[in-house]
């Protein structure tokens, strides 16, 4: 009932989602591949930091994903970080999880990676710390931040021994931690 043609002239100005057109031959993926670099000496802190990556990859929802975890704990784990190499691609990323304990091998492995050029950190190395903020450790020595952009992520969690996927999933800072890596491009 009613006029038929004025609900066809209603369904014609409705505006359609613009559809990405993809030039041939191009993939375009703007997944940030991170490399997770943290030192777990215990099993306990093992399932910690998998509780983090995980909920790190729930979140992005596709635009982040963890290519490789090293555990520094393990004998060689140093030999299987990246270097700075890794960061030259457009998505790639370093995520280090932070402890008091591990700041003095991350030092070492930054330099030695080259993640510091002329005494600043790479821009697209990011950290993590899942209890208070160690902004007084880190960066250590004398490095400087590589970015004006924040780049270090405290979550202030105070029982860090017992933390499970959803108090990772629930934090605002895990939200801004994606935000930030999704925004990183080359420094």
């Amino acid at each position: 009932m009613g006029n038929d043609s004025s609900k066809e002239k209603g369904k014609q100005n409705v505006e359609q989602p613009r559809k990405h057109v993809q030039a041939p031959g191009k993939v375009l993926n703007d997944t940030k591949k991170v490399l997770l670099v943290y030192k777990s000496d215990t099993k306990e802190e093992e399932l910690i930091v998998r509780h983090f990556r995980d909920a790190l990859t729930d979140k992005a929802n596709g635009s982040v994903k963890v290519e490789k975890s090293v555990n520094l704990a393990n004998g060689n784990g140093n030999d299987n970080v990246k270097d700075s190499s890794w960061l030259d691609e457009v998505n790639n990323v370093v995520l280090l999880c932070l402890t008091s304990e591990a700041i003095s091998l991350l030092e070492q492995i930054l330099r030695e990676k080259r993640y510091v050029q002329e005494g600043r950190l790479n821009g697209k190395v990011f950290s993590v710390s899942f209890g208070a903020s160690l902004k007084d450790q880190w960066p250590p020595g004398r490095i400087q931040k590589g970015s004006e952009h924040v780049r270090d992520f405290a979550f202030n969690f105070e029982n860090v021994d017992s933390l499970k996927p959803k108090d990772f999933e629930k934090s605002d800072r895990m939200t801004a931690l994606v935000a930030a890596m999704q925004g990183t491009c080359i420094d």
